[in-house]
């Protein structure tokens, strides 16, 4: 009976994959990509001396606008849908669907992650399992991650991506024990 159970549960578990992993992912690569992830506003063009920086932030600015405007054509709010887009935001749909598809998932997963401790401000010295417990507690669950259509391949993501984070906290806290004078962010 419970070989049926887990059975079962494992078949739910893979039509759930397959019916939100491209969804989740496309959400996670707005995360890390999407018009959230310009933090520059108007203010900053004033607060700087240098001309080329000035030009990125205006260029910042410009592609946080164009995305926005972009992503309000899409169906779903992750199904791409050409037909009212002008000229310019459809050569702009097609290369953020392009860089959407041709983006290393695990790479993908890993701004996300940074991005989410960061905002979370969560310390390098917490463990990867804490930091994701963190991390599912304040989105509500687990979904956020979900994002390989194979419960394999997100099995050896997580994997990959644990034994990378336990490796750099491991240099971290061996580092911290050779240098207690410095502050969390370096500084004397």
């Amino acid at each position: 009976m419970a070989r049926l159970r887990q059975q079962k549960e494992t078949e739910e578990r893979k039509a759930w994959r397959e019916a939100n992993s491209e969804r989740l992912e496309w959400e996670m690569f707005l995360r890390v990509h999407g018009p959230e992830a310009v933090e520059v506003t108007e203010e900053d063009i004033g607060k700087t001396e240098d001309p080329e920086r000035k030009e990125e932030i205006k260029a910042e600015l410009a592609y946080k606008k164009l995305i926005q405007k972009v992503l309000a054509h899409y169906k779903e709010g992750w199904i791409v849908d050409y037909e009212n887009m002008d000229e310019t935001e459809k050569a702009f749909a097609w290369l953020l669907e392009e860089f959407h598809v041709f983006e290393d998932r695990e790479e993908l997963f890993e701004m996300d992650y940074e991005r989410w401790t960061d905002k979370l401000t969560i310390k390098p010295d917490v463990p990867f399992v804490e930091a994701i417990r963190a991390i599912d507690k304040h989105v509500g669950n687990s979904d956020w991650r979900e994002i390989c259509f194979l419960q394999e391949h997100q099995d050896a993501m997580m994997e990959n991506l644990f034994e990378e984070e336990e490796d750099r906290r491991a240099r971290y806290l061996r580092y911290k024990a050779q240098h207690p004078e410095e502050s969390e962010d370096g500084e004397d």
